[in-house]
């Protein structure tokens, strides 16, 4: 009987896998970028429609700092607050980026677990701004809220920034297998693309944060 190959005897999960991790770990960083926004974007989409369905109205609201912070006073103020604390979580996802998992930066993960987080306070209508009511999922939320504009920023900057890696850890299992210190931060470079990026990133970051902003001081009265 003639043996099956490696390819063939791993799972349809394994191979998608795979397949995924290939792309998101691309050399050309654009293609990283699309496609690490498509996985984010599932899994929002996912956590937005089952914490619709699924769980009670306004239930996250108490874990959502930005739920709970008052208005600052001013758009300018309340802009500076939102960007400023924008800016902290990029650079907690970039500083995950130090730490590479065989191909993936953590970084990546920061994204991939944050975004159904978000998804599930949209759903749950548990939102600084206009969280008195459930969102319904709809193509044209999307295009109202400045939170795919942020998610877009954040997936933008943590690609830009995946060669910013000092430990490595070369195989699994991931959860006892050690890092070892492979790159010091004089090594770190970013290509003209990935600088274009990275600054764009934070440019889209900042007019998603303004518009929030707005929307928060018209709601404030």
């Amino acid at each position: 009987m003639p043996q099956q190959s490696s390819a063939d005897s791993d799972g349809p999960v394994s191979r998608t896998a795979g397949l995924v991790g290939r792309y998101v770990n691309h050399d050309d960083v654009l293609v990283r970028f699309v496609s690490l926004w498509l996985v984010v974007a599932t899994v929002f989409t996912a956590a937005w429609i089952l914490s619709y369905v699924l769980l009670p109205r306004g239930i996250l609201r108490s874990g959502n700092p930005v739920a709970r912070a008052d208005y600052a006073g001013s758009v300018t103020r309340e802009f500076l607050t939102l960007f400023a604390w924008n800016v902290g979580v990029s650079l907690v996802a970039v500083g995950a980026n130090a730490f590479r998992s065989v191909n993936t930066p953590l970084g990546y993960v920061v994204e991939v677990v944050q975004a159904p987080q978000y998804g599930a306070v949209w759903g749950t209508g548990s939102l600084a701004v206009g969280g008195d009511g459930r969102i319904a999922p709809s193509l044209s939320v999307l295009a109202e809220r400045s939170g795919p504009m942020e998610i877009t920023a954040m997936v933008a900057i943590v690609v830009a920034t995946r060669g910013v890696m000092i430990w490595h850890q070369e195989s699994g299992p991931r959860w006892r297998e050690p890092f070892d210190r492979v790159r010091s931060p004089r090594e770190w470079s970013l290509t003209r693309r990935e600088w274009a990026l990275l600054v764009g990133g934070y440019l889209l970051l900042a007019a998603a944060n303004y518009r929030e902003a707005l929307a928060i001081a018209r709601l404030a009265g």
